[in-house]
């Protein structure tokens, strides 16, 4: 597995998005190898996010009207959108249970950041904490 994501395992608790390919034209074999790790990690960020959406939606309840019957058999929000189909902001990150409304995706979004941002003053603090006690050097 390429080292840009850590450890994260090959099959994550999040989708996962194809990669888009480019035509190389005449970049030198670092500038392609940068435009490749960032449609990787381009690619990752959306799966990413898509999985957010997919477990707020499934918290909201969401799925139990979705128009996919593996949602509502498996009682949680798996569904996901055409990802090449732009035609409304973020649609193809927005699972098909979500209304394409600007006001119910738009709030969504903000709950989404706002419990990124929780998650990593959390993370923050365990840090900062753990390096007030590792003892003294020397």
């Amino acid at each position: 597995m390429d080292g840009d994501y850590g450890d994260w395992p090959e099959k994550s608790w999040h989708p996962t998005f194809k990669v888009k390919q480019f035509v190389r034209n005449g970049e030198t074999d670092s500038q392609w190898e940068a435009v490749l790790r960032d449609q990787r990690h381009h690619a990752k960020v959306k799966g990413l996010y898509l999985g957010l959406f997919q477990l707020l939606a499934g918290h909201l309840g969401f799925h139990r009207k979705c128009p996919l019957p593996a949602c509502r058999r498996q009682r949680k929000c798996t569904g996901r959108r055409a990802e090449d189909d732009w035609s409304f902001a973020f649609k193809p990150m927005i699972p098909p249970c979500v209304p394409l409304e600007e006001g119910i995706v738009e709030a969504m979004r903000a709950e989404i950041r706002a419990e990124v941002r929780r998650i990593v003053a959390a993370a923050d603090a365990r840090d900062a904490a753990a390096s007030c006690q590792r003892p003294p050097e020397g």
